[in-house]
């Protein structure tokens, strides 16, 4: 049977209580002797998706308290990761290293002696090309080499809701790191990442036997990145990804994750773990006392959050809907909506395979008076019955903006095309801290 151990972490939360905690979790699964030998390379996989602090990213002092027990047990643990390719080309325009440095785990890692060896230096990922036996999207991709080379792989993931990720991100997700960043992780991105992710899992799953799970400050709402935070001061491990992510989603209010969880629920069904949840002995705090509701991530724009927006859609994949909200919440940052409302403006997305947009140029000339209309993917410009040339180079340039992709990713970029094209000033946004608390 499947084990996940939960612990508390005492109050106030600091290094020592936090190292506590961690033990607790692990030893109640037999101790970290159990998982890793002496002498084994064992990378270490937070999620330091940008340089925000938790719970965007994994709290430097839980991947120290690991670190420090795989010494312990005679085993080098390496610190590896890749940030996403929206930290690296649409958001901070960040090399992995940066991030690292920001959050602190840099400093932390040579204070405690530990290497720290991201997939990519120099904008350059160091990835080997592998096929990926049984997979069923991703059979063939580049991965990065480190992961491939040690014998053994500890993810120690934030836990969060997810927009994208199917609910929640977590054991699962953290491993979209391996893929190269600047291919085969923006690929299959749409309606089929979820399998990507259990492809990837299926990749290294012989790796894992461990996985321990940063619920210290886990994010409630519209995650991986806009969430708000939610103090659980909790941490989650088990000998097993997908039942530790199926209990970590039984703590945030998923009853079923092996149904209602979209990577769970495949990597349970393809026999890469248990995710029921009948099937896993929890260790350590009883879940009935710790769990609680959270809000759920939502691929929904809803007025209370973006006044004055409009999503007119035609047979829209969630995808597309989720990376609107991402671009409107880059807007919302700048106090954009504020602006918007002042101009008396609306903005009309237009999205998917057969979107209501106006057949006429009249009619669209007489939109534009009142609203900045935005063609917003490949599916959605192709579907457009005016001439993709009238509105890109003719009289209607700019008054119509066209967003390419599948899904467009480029969210700073499209927020400051739909600024200047409402002749607002563009400013520049600060740069993101990490303090400890």
């Amino acid at each position: 049977m499947a084990r996940v151990a939960i612990s508390r972490v005492a109050t106030p939360v600091d290094e020592e209580r936090i190292y506590d905690a961690v033990k607790k979790a692990i030893d109640d699964l037999g101790g970290m002797e159990e998982f890793v030998e002496p002498g084994e390379k064992v990378l270490l996989k937070p999620n330091f998706v940008s340089p925000r602090p938790p719970p965007v990213t994994t709290d430097v002092r839980v991947v120290r308290a690991v670190a420090l027990q795989v010494k312990e047990a005679g085993a080098k643990p390496i610190i590896g990761e890749s940030s996403s390719a929206m930290t690296h080309w649409w958001r901070e325009g960040m090399e992995t290293r940066d991030v690292m440095e920001m959050l602190g785990a840099v400093d932390m890692a040579r204070e405690i002696g530990v290497e720290i060896e991201p997939f990519e230096e120099d904008g350059v990922f160091k990835s080997v090309r592998v096929k990926i036996p049984g997979a069923v999207v991703l059979k063939e991709a580049e991965i990065a080499e480190l992961p491939l080379r040690v014998d053994k792989i500890v993810p120690i993931p934030v836990l969060k809701t997810s927009m994208e990720g199917g609910g929640i991100t977590c054991c699962i997700k953290d491993l979209h790191a391996l893929p190269n960043t600047f291919t085969d992780r923006l690929r299959w991105h749409r309606s089929e990442l979820w399998q990507k992710l259990v492809d990837i899992l299926r990749l290294v799953r012989e790796k894992i036997s461990l996985c321990v799970v940063d619920a210290i400050r886990a994010m409630e709402g519209d995650g991986p990145i806009h969430g708000n935070p939610v103090d659980l001061n909790l941490i989650i491990a088990g000998d097993d990804p997908v039942s530790t992510d199926a209990i970590a989603a039984k703590v945030v209010g998923f009853e079923y994750p092996h149904y209602e969880v979209g990577p769970i629920a495949l990597a349970h069904s393809q026999g890469l773990g248990v995710g029921d949840p009948s099937m896993i002995e929890v260790l350590g705090e009883d879940v009935e006392k710790v769990k609680r509701r959270f809000l759920m991530a939502s691929c929904e724009i809803v007025t209370p959050h973006f006044e004055n927006v409009l999503v007119c859609e035609g047979a829209a994949c969630r995808t597309c809907k989720a990376w609107i909200k991402f671009t409107l919440y880059m807007l919302k940052d700048t106090g954009f909506f504020e602006q918007l409302k002042e101009l008396g403006k609306t903005l009309h997305f237009y999205v998917g395979l057969d979107p209501p947009f106006p057949s006429d140029l009249d009619e669209v000339r007489e939109m534009t008076e009142e609203a900045l209309p935005i063609i917003f993917g490949d599916c959605a410009i192709s579907a457009v019955k005016n001439s993709y040339w009238v509105l890109s180079q003719g009289e209607l340039r700019g008054k119509v903006l066209l967003m390419p992709g599948c899904p467009p990713f480029a969210c700073a970029q499209q927020a400051s095309q739909i600024i200047e094209a409402l002749g607002l000033e563009i400013t520049e946004r600060e740069a993101f801290k990490y303090v400890p608390t």
